[in-house]
């Protein structure tokens, strides 16, 4: 009797001590605010803007007000935000985010952001008034490691000198390696140019490998973060849609898996995907997280067990204020088809007859959105839908089609493992 009450008891301390390595997380990405006070006045210039675009820039500010709500309610021990905090780099709408943020600083939770395309010293920065716009205040990559000193800045345990890229110590055992890839230092003001691409520097390099090595010499486990991916999220991405991937992303991937850094948070593409790249007995994983401005509206709730990670997505079902006809997922979807269907009309050849080019642009903008919502499956239905519609366009362009079919394809096969609900070993950092 006496020896099983000592199993007992030495179960129930086992079992105490593996819950207490749980640690609970978020990751959002992407939030894209527009503070209220930029629509000056609504009419044709952002009536124009909103036609070929996939944000819900109306509603970005509720829809961020909820989210943050939301992260309160789950308690994530810290929040991960993969960048692409503003509309375009506004100071007003970085003010609004880092005082949403300040909302869960004070109920305890961490945030760490990193910036993305879209944040700094961006000419994009406009107000709307009526049929014009007018350039409003951005910011520096000074000025936003200011704005943004509470959300790992201030207390990061070392800096890059040559981007915003930081290291975070979460605990003993755990580190968040921030990483901004972004080349706002490329953007031109007299030409309006934003660079939407991004690239790791030489000398950023050199500080994630010092800092993942140090973290691995102590057994101590680094979990990446930034903007842009790091992996293909389906075939041809890079050639079809240029600038989502980092530059030189299979080598940087490679040097990265070598580093021993294994998962890597993502966002910029606005889609729910998981994916890795193997490289011999290493792999890497590229976690995207969607944007709550465009369908679905996702977040991920992340928990740390050891060696696993277990990774399950939400979603936004409505905003407070929201009155539409549609619910407001349906209102979501049909907003984020309309803003990819005119980028995709756009795209397509002259040479193709109205009809036939309305209803490839149609296609490929509902495989899409099917293709942001993750776990996307190619039925039997999709495959004939294709090559019907691939034979059309074949009759006025042969390179058109061969391209609609490899999209359309692409844009429906899921690369494994599962996008939404999934679960990752990892390797043991422990001495």
């Amino acid at each position: 009797m006496k020896q099983k009450l000592i199993m007992l008891l030495l179960g129930l301390i086992c079992s105490l001590s593996v819950q207490s390595q749980e640690m609970h997380f978020a990751v959002i990405s992407d939030v894209h605010v527009m503070d209220s006070s930029l629509l000056v006045r609504e009419g044709k210039a952002f009536e124009d803007y909103v036609s070929h675009d996939r944000k819900m820039l109306k509603e970005s500010s509720e829809i961020l007000d909820d989210l943050i709500g939301k992260l309160i309610a789950e308690r994530p021990a810290f929040v991960l935000l993969t960048g692409d905090l503003t509309k375009d780099g506004e100071e007003v709408s970085h003010r609004y985010v880092a005082n949403c943020l300040n909302r869960l600083k004070a109920e305890g939770i961490l945030t760490l952001v990193i910036p993305g395309n879209h944040d700094v010293n961006n000419p994009h920065a406009v107000a709307f008034n009526g049929d014009t716009t007018e350039r409003v205040r951005t910011v520096s990559a000074e000025e936003f490691a200011g704005i943004y000193a509470p959300f790992g800045y201030a207390d990061a345990i070392a800096r890059d000198t040559a981007s915003l890229s930081y290291i975070y110590a979460i605990n003993d055992t755990l580190r968040i390696l921030a990483l901004d890839a972004c080349k706002y230092e490329e953007n031109d003001f007299e030409q309006n140019v934003c660079h939407h691409d991004g690239r790791i520097k030489t000398a950023t390099m050199d500080f994630i490998r010092s800092q993942i090595q140090e973290a691995h010499d102590k057994g101590i486990r680094v979990l990446g973060m930034m903007h842009h991916g790091i992996v293909e999220h389906w075939k041809y991405q890079n050639r079809v849609i240029p600038g989502y991937l980092v530059d030189d992303w299979e080598r940087t991937t490679d040097e990265f898996s070598e580093l021993g850094l294994e998962i890597v948070f993502t966002g910029h593409s606005h889609a729910q995907d998981v994916t890795l790249r193997k490289k011999g007995k290493r792999m890497i994983y590229d976690i995207e997280t969607g944007s709550p401005v465009s369908y679905p509206s996702p977040y991920r709730l992340v928990t740390l067990r050891e060696n696993t990670l277990d990774i399950r997505s939400r979603f936004i079902e409505n905003i407070p204020d929201y009155t539409g006809d549609l619910l407001f997922p349906e209102y979501a979807k049909t907003f984020l088809e309309t803003g990819v269907y005119n980028v995709i009309m756009g795209m397509l050849s002259d040479k193709l007859p109205d009809e036939v080019k309305d209803l490839a642009a149609k296609t490929l903008a509902h495989y899409m959105v099917v293709s942001y919502r993750g776990d996307e499956q190619m039925t039997d239905d999709n495959r004939k839908e294709i090559k019907r519609i691939a034979k059309l366009i074949r009759k006025h362009s042969f390179m058109q089609s061969k391209v609609f079919t490899a999209v359309s394809r692409s844009l429906l096969t899921d690369l494994t493992p599962a996008d939404n609900d999934v679960m990752i070993e990892m390797r043991n950092r422990k001495h």
